[in-house]
């Protein structure tokens, strides 16, 4: 349902429940396995004016051990940019949590659990979709259900030997502080995380509603998809390979369908943030300097990415790779 948006999208997230890292060696029985016969390349573009420049690379967030995506001159841009910008590094989100914290509990002070805004046909398919996760049922019920789906789609990540230890961000900030040089978020995630619980509840509940009276109950995945497809070994990497060979997408699939829900996480974990940090962008051309901004793949993709918001403020990224 939404691995997709966590590998590629959502930095903040699976940095604070990442899962455990497998080995990803390639064995007849392993169902991860998997193998790369091309020389990775993702994509990387350079915003740049007299004395600024500015590499974009689209990143995944989790990744298995021993996945490669580097190459000569990836390694070359590292080494020359002076700072690396990420959506926010660890210690940032940690932070920006802390401060957020009260306005999150005020909110889920008076937040109606979901089973009671469930009809009586959908609360109990709602109870045997957290069973499936693993939570805690009161903890799911009380917060709001856009929160709750990120949760499920973490869990739906079990099996999956994907770590943010190797995920491309943890790899270049280690390098980076190694190195003595700076390392910058772009964003208060305290801020996406609030904006994620300040979504009208009502509307995406009544979808939620519609979504478990017809969901047939065997998987979280299902639940959206309604696919019960279980894809292994290289079809299972696809989204990860068509990355480090530099496809980029004229679409963006947050995985949560057209409705009301589909179009708050677009709203809130694309369009927002989107532009937003264009607006950075604009700014940060205006310090000297060299940057390495690693930000997740799926921003560069669709209608609403960093790059149509560059141009809507007049400004053009070229893509170097």
């Amino acid at each position: 349902m939404t691995r997709h948006v966590l590998k590629a999208l959502l930095a903040p997230f699976t940095a604070l429940a990442a899962t455990c890292a497998l080995p990803a060696a390639a064995q007849e029985d392993d169902p991860y396995a998997f193998t790369q016969d091309y020389d990775p390349a993702p994509a990387i573009w350079e915003l740049s004016d007299e004395d600024t420049t500015i590499y974009m690379l689209g990143t995944i967030h989790l990744l298995p051990e021993g996945f490669r995506w580097r190459n000569p001159q990836l390694d070359a841009i590292i080494d020359e940019s002076e700072v690396l910008v990420v959506e926010t590094s660890d210690e940032d989100s940690e932070g920006a949590l802390e401060a957020m914290n009260p306005k999150i509990l005020k909110l889920l002070v008076n937040r109606t659990p979901t089973s009671q805004q469930l009809s009586p046909q959908a609360r109990p398919r709602w109870r045997e979709l957290v069973a499936m996760t693993g939570m805690p049922f009161d903890y799911v019920d009380s917060i709001p259900v856009m929160v709750a789906l990120l949760g499920f789609g973490q869990a739906s990540l079990e099996g999956d030997p994907s770590s943010y230890d190797y995920g491309v961000e943890t790899v270049l900030e280690r390098e980076f502080s190694e190195s003595g040089r700076p390392i910058e978020s772009i964003e208060d995630f305290g801020r996406v995380m609030y904006g994620l619980f300040r979504v009208d509840d009502s509307e995406v509940v009544e979808e939620l509603d519609a979504q478990l009276r017809a969901w047939d109950g065997k998987s979280l995945d299902e639940l959206y998809t309604g696919s019960e497809e279980v894809l292994t070994g290289d079809a299972y990497w696809a989204m990860e390979h068509a990355w480090a060979q530099g496809q980029v997408a004229e679409d963006f699939d947050l995985g949560f369908g057209e409705g009301k829900i589909g179009e708050a996480f677009h709203d809130v974990l694309l369009d927002r943030r989107n532009t937003q940090w264009a607006a950075w962008l604009e700014e940060r051309l205006e310090q000297p300097g060299t940057v390495l901004l690693a930000v997740g793949a799926g921003h560069f993709e669709g209608p609403d990415s960093v790059l149509v918001k560059l141009e809507e403020l007049g400004l053009s990224a070229e893509r170097v790779n």
